[in-house]
């Protein structure tokens, strides 16, 4: 909070740096999972369910494998670091969700860093100008256009929540009409099976 910032700036040493992937993730989804999704994509698996395992058990040998196979230095586009949250939602949870490992309420943020939703004005064709969370379909426009290659990680979680998640199916069919490369990153392939009928109407 001290530097009032989104996390990115600071990993990337706040130099101007582009994405190969955005990922479309479920907030509920566990942040292990998220991760595990981004480099069993990286590596070019189809499942993450052994990513999340030595994420837990054994790290080094991921880091390893990311580095002999060239891809210890890939970057993707994750909203929550991506997204300066001080500028947003870090001031309220107003339905008290709660930590899904920990079951404790998230806390909120002091800072005093302004906020802006989409109503914030100044507006510019019914938008608010300085909000960063009404952005995502020009973002991906942006990139997309600017490297052909550019494309979405879908990260799905165990119960497949993202799929009911209006933003996150909002991020599936704007990649779609850009022509953007999706690739599905899943627990198993049986979780598909198992959902398969569930998944039909999605499509249209």
């Amino acid at each position: 909070a001290a530097k009032q910032s989104d996390l990115a700036t600071i990993l990337m040493g706040a130099q101007q740096t582009y994405p190969k992937k955005m990922v479309t993730h479920n907030w509920g989804n566990l942040f292990r999972d998220l991760v595990a999704a981004i480099v069993a994509d990286a590596l070019g698996e189809q499942s993450y369910t052994m990513m999340a395992k030595l994420l837990v058990e054994d790290m080094p040998v991921l880091e390893r494998a990311l580095q002999q196979a060239g891809r210890w230095l890939d970057t993707y586009w994750i909203c929550a670091f991506a997204v300066n949250q001080h500028a947003g939602i870090c001031g309220g949870n107003p339905n008290r969700d709660t930590d899904p490992v920990l079951g404790v309420e998230h806390p909120v943020c002091a800072c005093s860093l302004p906020k802006a939703f989409n109503d914030t004005a100044p507006l510019f064709a019914g938008r608010s100008v300085g909000c960063e969370m009404n952005k995502f379909d020009d973002m991906m426009r942006l990139l997309a256009h600017r490297d052909a290659g550019f494309g979405q990680v879908i990260a799905v979680d165990a119960q497949f929540d993202l799929f009911n998640r209006a933003w996150c199916v909002g991020e599936l069919a704007e990649a779609r009409r850009e022509g953007m490369s999706q690739a599905m990153q899943l627990r198993s392939g049986r979780d598909l099976a198992e959902r398969q009928e569930g998944l039909r109407g999605l499509r249209g």
